[in-house]
């Protein structure tokens, strides 16, 4: 077994992801460069439906991965297990998490994390207006 390496861990994020059947994502409003920008006007608590896509280029086993998402305090706001995943050495991979109405209370950097057998690959969004 083959824990994936940080700098092979790509990251997507938009509004929703959908599997299909075949391997292929479906990805809706996609943020290319991890930015969401919240409407002008409105005002803080606002919900959010996000959807993260880590995306495995290397890396080989089963794993058992968790996923959680950090405010910009530092407060844990979801933590969920992930389908066990089966990545062959030769394949990519992907791991999605769809989370709706996520509560933002502040703007700034909240942090996604997909752990896989300890090892930890954080990647940030920023939220802003």
């Amino acid at each position: 077994m083959t824990v994936p390496t940080d700098e092979n861990v790509d990251f997507l994020v938009c509004d929703e992801v959908q599997q299909e059947p075949d391997g292929k994502l479906n990805l809706v409003g996609l943020y290319p460069t991890r930015e969401v920008r919240i409407e002008a006007g409105l005002k803080l608590p606002v919900s959010l439906n996000l959807a993260f896509v880590f995306i495995l280029k290397d890396g080989d086993g089963h794993f058992r991965p968790v996923f959680r998402l950090v405010d910009p305090l530092g407060r844990e706001m979801h933590k969920s297990s992930v389908p066990d995943l089966r990545k062959p050495a030769d394949v990519g991979h992907t791991v999605s998490m769809n989370i709706t109405t996520i509560p933002i209370m502040n703007f700034g950097s909240y942090s996604a994390f997909l752990e896989i057998e300890g090892q930890q690959f954080q990647r940030n969004v920023r939220i802003f207006q």
